[in-house]
């Protein structure tokens, strides 16, 4: 009785699908997240500056209140008013319990809104709530930034 023996070679070809499926996956991630950085942040704003002005780590559930110079209050590039803001926080209270609030208010904004904002998060039962401010020299840089090359001296 004979027996035969047959040898197999290891395979060792790399599968490109599942390779190609997780560039994609990546590439759609960074995308979305670049989306939602550039709708939080509204360039109409003009953020006041503190000396003890600090970058802070982002968070799930994190949602910006923007707040013009004019009162009108702007969440994801949508102007709402009280009652939406108070809608838009209870569901962030409901579905991400411990979700911070940042409010981004123009330095010329009326205090009154704020404090209605603030309000609004006090009823939502959200207690993470800061402010956004810029350091002196960081604000001193965006100005230079902002003066256009001819207008240099």
């Amino acid at each position: 009785m004979k027996i035969i023996r047959e040898m197999k070679e290891d395979s060792s070809v790399i599968q490109l699908t599942p390779l190609i499926d997780l560039l994609f996956l990546t590439l759609v991630f960074f995308m979305i997240t670049m989306a939602y950085e550039n709708l939080e942040s509204d360039v109409d704003i003009k953020l006041p500056t503190a000396n003890s002005a600090q970058k802070m780590e982002r968070s799930q559930g994190e949602i910006f209140v923007n707040l013009r110079s004019d009162g009108t209050i702007v969440v994801n590039e949508r102007q709402m008013n009280i009652a939406e803001l108070q809608e838009v926080l209870n569901r962030v209270s409901k579905y991400f319990p411990g979700g911070a609030i940042i409010i981004r208010g123009d330095q010329s904004a009326m205090l009154g809104r704020a404090i209605e904002v603030l309000d609004c998060c006090r009823k939502a039962d959200i207690q993470n709530v800061a402010f956004a401010a810029m350091t002196e020299d960081a604000a001193k840089i965006k100005a230079q930034a902002a003066v256009p090359a001819s207008a240099a001296p």
